[in-house]
C-alpha cells in the first residue's frame, strides 16, 4: 500500500509533466507565428532570395519580376524620398516566424520601397526587419567602393522586431539545492586565511 509521500510524490511529477508539455507548447506555437502583416495565403509561392540574385546574376532578372517575395534582415542605411522610404538590408534566412536569424555569412544586400514615410529614429540601423512585397527590377549602386547590383523588393508591409535581450546563461545552480533533503548536510568547511597581526616597529634610539 502507497503512504501519502509517495502518492504526493507522484502526482507532483505528473503536474510537473503537464506543465512542462503545455510550456513546450505555447513557446514553439509562438515561435512559428508569422506576425500578421507578413502573413500570405496558402495557395501563394514566395520567391526566394537566393533566386533572385541568380537570376540577375544571369541577366535573367525580368522573368522574376513581379513575383511575391518576403525577405528579411538587418537595416543598413534609411533614405527617406519624396513619396517613399528606401531601406537597404543586409539579408539573412528567416526563421518559422519569419524573423531574420542572423549569422557571420550573408547572401548579400537588397533595397526594400515603402509607399510612406518610415522614421530613421525608430527604423534605424542595426534593427531587423521583413518586408513582404513584389519583385520589382533591380537597381545599380555602391557598397563603399564595390559596384553592387541590388535585388528590389517594392513592399506592401514591413515589420520591424523587437530587440532580443541576451541573457547570461553560464551562471548554473546545483540542482540539489531546492531538494529538502539536502538541506540537511553540513555546510562546507572553508579554509580560511591565516592572518597574523603584528604590532609596528618602533624605532628605538639610543638615549645618552
Amino acid at each position: 500500500m502507497l503512504n501519502n509521500t509517495s502518492v504526493l510524490q507522484t502526482l507532483n511529477k505528473k503536474i510537473y509533466t503537464l506543465l512542462f508539455i503545455s510550456l513546450s507548447i505555447g513557446v514553439l506555437s509562438a515561435c512559428s507565428t508569422v506576425p500578421q502583416s507578413l502573413q500570405v495565403a496558402e495557395h501563394d509561392k514566395l520567391t526566394a532570395f537566393a533566386d533572385v540574385r541568380a537570376s540577375i546574376q544571369s541577366n535573367q532578372s525580368p522573368s522574376v519580376q513581379g513575383q511575391l517575395a518576403r525577405w528579411g534582415g538587418v537595416i543598413a542605411k534609411v533614405t527617406n524620398n519624396a513619396n517613399d522610404t528606401m531601406l537597404e538590408i543586409v539579408n539573412f534566412p528567416l526563421t518559422g516566424s519569419s524573423r531574420p536569424k542572423q549569422k557571420d555569412e550573408t547572401q548579400g544586400r537588397f533595397r526594400v520601397y515603402y509607399a510612406g514615410l518610415l522614421d530613421p529614429v525608430i527604423y534605424k540601423e542595426g534593427r531587423s526587419i521583413t518586408a513582404l512585397g513584389v519583385v520589382s527590377t533591380a537597381e545599380a549602386g555602391k557598397i563603399g567602393e564595390h559596384e553592387y547590383l541590388y535585388p528590389v523588393l517594392k513592399a506592401s508591409a514591413v515589420h520591424l522586431w523587437k530587440d532580443i535581450k541576451q541573457v547570461d546563461v553560464r551562471i548554473t545552480h546545483n540542482p540539489f539545492w531546492h531538494t529538502p533533503s539536502y538541506w540537511h548536510y553540513p555546510s562546507p568547511i572553508y579554509h580560511r586565511p591565516v592572518v597574523i597581526n603584528r604590532s609596528p616597529q618602533v624605532n628605538k634610539s639610543k638615549t645618552k
